[in-house]
């Protein structure tokens, strides 16, 4: 009877869990996907234009599509140049031929090597989904695809992501950044702000830039995770060619994790190593997708998540449903439960990122659908198996369907 009370337990906290999850729709994507049947596009309101520079005002949105409908993410990033010269000053190419306006050129100049001699994010092309904004100028509004797209970061790990627009004059390149992560529950992106891309991007002019001027500017911009500013950055020199600010993600809580596991795992062996090993396919993947993603750089990285998927979708369970039965019920349950959870918080952990409420919600339903299997299996109860693996079923279906 106690088993069976904690077995129903187990699986209404999958349940709640799974459509808490679902109430969070969207949450961490750019924008909940377009449904099958919608209404003709609605036109881009004039109000929600702004004054840049040149002759085109611009929608400060990315949208999925050629439509206000299908908005996502807020631009937060303006610079003054075009796109070819935005470009350059982001990765700090030489060669850069910028227009010098300020009498510190010469200085600029003399500093030149001592600046690119720092630090360097490793900015590389990007290939993501098509995401378009709009302007308005003297002869109608055009809808923009992404003049180019950068990224810094690796695809199946964490990064931070432009997206540029070039005006049609020339006179700016808004830019779209944002932090992201690739979910293997979910198989894509989740992003958790817009805000701290915006601000490294900053920085990486404030303390390279000898002579960007760099301002933030309030524009009353409402939703797409936007706080109403905007970074504005005037390229004038060639000083622009910047050394950018390390990223440091401390590792810290990730070895006290470890440790305290470590600990744990004298009082059940069994259960210990089992969680242990589950531990290790979840940060394993990870560590696997951005390795194979380094060394092999003309694979599509799609290609190489999905065997990767598998063994997470299909190997942990099964590892479960191997290794339960060599311990007690209860400390089945409190090892995959333990092992699986730490895994999860070491991924988190390691990516540096802030969480969205509907994953956390979404990962406590498939540690409790793992626990309930191995209980069930531990206790040769077959009913509480079977529910425990149909749980964890559905807790990946979910995602891969868009409702979480």
């Amino acid at each position: 009877m106690k088993r069976t009370t904690v077995a129903v337990a187990l699986l209404l906290v999958v349940g709640l869990g799974l459509g808490a999850s679902g109430l969070f729709a969207g949450a961490g994507d750019e924008a909940p996907p377009p449904t099958v049947d919608e209404p003709a596009p609605t036109p881009v309101d004039e109000a929600s234009l702004i004054a840049v520079a040149g002759d085109y005002r611009l929608w400060p949105y990315t949208s999925r599509r050629t439509a206000v409908e299908g908005r996502t993410l807020a631009i937060n990033v303006l610079v003054y140049a075009d796109a070819e010269t935005t470009r350059r000053a982001i990765e700090r190419r030489s060669g850069t031929d910028w227009e010098t306006t300020t009498a510190a050129e010469a200085a600029a100049t003399a500093d030149r090597e001592a600046v690119e001699a720092l630090v360097e994010r490793d900015w590389a092309d990007a290939h993501s989904s098509d995401r378009y904004s709009y302007v308005e100028g003297p002869s109608g509004g055009v809808w923009l695809e992404e003049t180019f797209e950068l990224h810094d970061g690796t695809y199946l790990g964490v990064r931070d992501h432009l997206r540029a627009y070039e005006s049609p004059d020339g006179a700016y390149t808004a830019v779209q950044a944002h932090e992201e992560y690739y979910d293997w529950f979910r198989l894509r992106h989740t992003v958790p702000g817009i805000d701290e891309p915006a601000v490294r991007l900053e920085d990486e002019f404030i303390h390279g830039a000898v002579d960007a001027e760099v301002s933030r500017e309030y524009r009353g911009i409402e939703g797409g995770w936007s706080d109403g500013w905007v970074s504005v950055i005037e390229l004038t020199a060639a000083g622009a060619a910047a050394g950018a600010l390390l990223r440091r993600r401390t590792q810290a809580a990730a070895v006290e994790l470890a440790r305290r596991a470590r600990r744990e795992a004298s009082r059940h062996a069994g259960a210990a190593l089992l969680g242990a090993a589950l531990a290790a396919i979840v940060v394993g993947v990870r560590v696997a997708g951005v390795a194979a993603e380094t060394a092999l750089p003309g694979v599509g990285p799609k290609l190489i998540a999905a065997p990767l998927y598998l063994l997470m979708a299909v190997g942990m369970p099964a590892l479960v449903v191997a290794r339960a039965p060599r311990s007690d019920p209860s400390a089945a349950l409190l090892g995959v439960v333990a092992g699986v959870g730490a895994g999860f918080v070491i991924d988190f952990v390691a990516l540096g990122v802030a969480v969205p409420p509907a994953l956390l919600v979404h990962r406590a339903a498939l540690l409790a659908a793992l626990g309930t299997v191995a209980m069930g299996r531990a206790a040769a109860d077959r009913p509480v198996l079977a529910a425990g693996l149909a749980a964890w079923a559905a807790g990946l279906a979910l995602p891969l369907a868009d409702v979480i």
